[in-house]
């Protein structure tokens, strides 16, 4: 399923090809100017402002429980060997 949230950059290319002709015409350079000042400003408060856990891996129960035992275990053996004759 693709992503649907478009980023300000997509927005505003789609607004400047629809109300201003882009890219067969060009706005006025100080109003293209503005544009694209407003899209950078855009862009940055949508990371910085973006969901907290974006990145955060989904949490799987059954295996954070596997892994808590996994260590568990992995703790007792290090408890209960003794690991001098290894080479």
């Amino acid at each position: 399923m693709p992503d649907t949230t478009q980023t300000p950059l997509l927005q505003t290319l789609r607004w400047m090809a629809a109300h201003a002709r882009f890219p067969a015409q060009r706005l006025p350079d100080k109003a293209e100017l503005l544009v694209l000042i407003a899209t950078a400003a855009a862009a940055e408060e949508a990371e910085a402002t973006g969901p907290v856990n974006a990145g955060a891996v989904p949490r799987n129960k059954i295996f954070a429980a596997q892994m808590r035992n996994y260590t568990a275990q992995r703790r007792r053996a290090h408890i209960n060997c003794d690991n001098s004759a290894k080479t």
